[in-house]
């Protein structure tokens, strides 16, 4: 079995210990189980040796990398030492956890094994009292970051993670990474400036401030000088803010975003370093409005997550992290916030004292269902109610943003949330999207295009919301996905696994008249729409959704389909920092002591953050609050 990296520590605690017994010839052989989890069947085999657990090994899943199946990692190990399967989840992923004892136990049973209990005392750890330099409260992509950085500058930190995992969102998040990049840009899967209109679009504005001018003109003379060379793409750090500024409809702090883009590449450059790992093409993500994505090699956000952890496995003498600790609270000492006091899993008092600064990096709040009801429920989005499904890990649910606001800190555009167009209708994942790029379409329940693909993610998701019974299907074919059994998607697993075991709605036909049958569709009407689209592809025709990035006609089959809908994903608002990550009081003063990266923050998006930017965030400002904490 795959060790648990000791790193990602898990405090477990057993209340009872289970013995195994059976008849007199204990059973010896391999048993094999299947039990449903959180997004699939997870099949494992527990090998016997005379009544004594040797092995567990969990032979195929579904679920989450990192999270789900992190837990399917770590729970074999457990239950293989206290050879019981009373075992503690983990928390964050506990339906996993428990599909996977539950699938031990039917083997056991198949096995003839019966279980008794022996009362063994439960032990209560004491509480905690510690001192360091810097102190991080939450464990996903911002935190992680801030310790990288803030050890790299040779200070001693302690993270504190609320579930028994790192990660939180970061680690399901869809990877991605934009920023310019000329060198990928130049060779990317599109025409030579079919992206230009754009830049016009913007530059033929009125500015609203004079940073708005400066800005358009830097741009301006970028892009005249562009077009006098054979470059295929064109992009700049200034293009970058400037199109995140106004893809969040001005709401964003364009100061801020000329931080963050002027540092994107950098810091790209600076994960690579640290082992990040990232394909060989640019292209556009869903709701990135331009091609300038990276993306992971690995599934999800685990790459970085990754990256992170062993970059601080060998910082032992400097790092500290202790998982299933929540932040309660910020401590405050003449002005300066010096601490945090945290709880342990089983009650315990944690208490931790920083000497330079404290950082928080806890997320949002989009799972959170009575704080973006209370906040982010609008005309725009009308109804935030638990009807919504959401994205979000467990654990992410605004704690840090309450903190903050406890000692002072003020919050920004907290009215501005985000739904992801294209989850999953049933459990909100989106490990089962395939990543077909600019090589699909979206059709609702009738066989039509009803929005443009390449297009803002608050559009998509409120055309979604608007067709009937609000879901659309992603379309795609063999000419972007030529084979389903090596195709990708984000999770990692190959299309041809859904299709084949009839999960996530995935269905598949050789013809297109054979997709709409299957999808109860007039096969008139979805031929049409696909015709259509092709002609703007060709560039015959103008896409009257008005999608500008096209790259592979639709016309060979099989044909493939799968539902989606919108999920609360992103929430814009937060903690108001300045460019160093310092938290800010409502007069604009600095709070001593409190740095903030990552969800947490309301400074960046607006009122619509593009697709592959909040990767970008985390990492960008984790690493400026690692190193400005250390700093102190």
């Amino acid at each position: 079995m795959k060790r648990a990296n000791r790193f990602i520590g898990i405090i477990a605690i057993l209340a009872v210990t289970m013995g195994l017994t059976g008849c007199k010839d204990q059973p010896s052989g391999s048993f094999t189980q299947t039990t449903p989890g959180l997004f699939g069947p997870i099949e494992v085999s527990v090998e016997l040796n005379k009544g004594t657990i040797e092995n567990i090994s969990v032979v195929s899943h579904l679920e989450t990398p990192g999270v789900g199946g992190y837990a399917l990692e770590v729970i074999p190990d457990r239950i293989i030492e206290a050879q019981s399967t009373d075992v503690d989840v983990v928390s964050g992923a506990s339906i996993s956890s428990r599909a996977l004892i539950a699938a031990v136990s039917s083997c056991l049973e198949t096995a003839g094994m019966k279980v008794k209990k022996s009362n063994t005392r439960k032990v209560i750890p004491d509480d905690i009292d510690k001192t360091t330099e810097v102190v991080i409260i939450g464990g996903g992509g911002a935190g992680l970051a801030a310790a990288v950085a803030a050890t790299e500058a040779g200070s001693r930190v302690i993270i504190i993670e609320k579930t028994g995992f790192l990660g939180g969102n970061a680690i399901v998040s869809g990877g991605i990474f934009n920023c310019p990049d000329p060198a990928l840009q130049d060779i990317a899967d599109i025409k030579a400036h079919s992206l230009d209109s754009l830049i016009e679009n913007a530059l033929s504005e009125t500015p609203v401030n004079p940073l708005h001018k400066e800005v358009m003109d830097t741009v301006r003379e970028q892009f005249n000088a562009y077009k006098k060379t054979d470059k295929h793409v064109f992009d700049s750090p200034e293009w970058f803010a400037l199109q995140t500024w106004n893809g969040g409809d001005k709401v964003g702090d364009l100061d801020m975003l000329l931080v963050y883009a002027d540092n994107a590449f950098s810091t790209l450059e600076w994960l690579k370093d640290l082992g990040m790992t990232f394909t060989d093409k640019i292209n556009s993500a869903s709701g990135s409005l331009y091609m300038r994505t990276h993306t992971s090699t690995e599934p999800h956000g685990t790459g970085y997550i990754a990256a992170f952890r062993d970059n601080l496995a060998g910082k032992s003498d400097l790092i500290d992290i202790m998982t299933d600790t929540e932040g309660k609270s910020l401590i405050v000492e003449d002005g300066r916030v010096t601490g945090v006091n945290a709880q342990g899993k089983s009650g315990n008092k944690v208490t931790l004292h920083a000497t330079k600064a404290v950082i928080l990096a806890t997320g949002g709040f989009a799972g959170n269902v009575e704080m973006r009801m209370k906040y982010a429920q609008s005309d725009k989005w009308p109804d935030l109610s638990a009807k919504v499904i959401s994205t979000n890990m467990q654990g992410v649910s605004g704690d840090g943003i309450r903190m903050a606001q406890e000692v002072g800190a003020n919050l920004i555009n907290m009215n501005q949330i985000q739904l992801l167009p294209y989850a999953n209708p049933w459990t909100g994942g989106t490990g089962d999207i395939t990543l077909t790029y600019s090589g699909s379409i979206y059709i609702n329940k009738n066989g039509e295009r009803f929005v443009r693909e390449d297009g803002r993610r608050d559009e998509m998701s409120l055309g979604i919301i608007a067709q009937p019974e609000g879901i659309m299907y992603q379309l795609f074919s063999a000419d972007a996905v030529p084979d389903p059994t090596k195709g990708k998607t984000l999770g990692g697993m190959p299309p041809s696994y859904y299709i084949d075991n009839k999960l996530s709605g995935y269905v598949s036909a050789p013809t297109v008249a054979g997709l709409a049958e299957i999808l109860k569709m007039n096969p008139s009407t979805l031929q049409k729409t696909i015709d259509d689209f092709n002609s703007y592809v060709e560039g015959t025709e103008v896409d009257p959704f008005g999608r500008i990035t096209f790259t592979k006609k639709l016309l060979t089959g099989p044909w493939y389909a799968y539902p989606r809908k919108p999920a609360a994903h992103h929430t814009m608002g937060g903690v108001d920092i300045d460019a160093s990550a310092r938290a800010l009081r409502v007069d604009g003063s600095v709070i001593d002591g409190l740095y903030c990266a990552g969800e947490v923050t309301g400074n960046l998006h607006g009122a619509n953050r593009l697709g592959g930017n909040a990767i970008v965030d985390f990492c960008v400002f984790g690493r400026i609050a690692g190193m400005n904490a250390a700093g102190e």
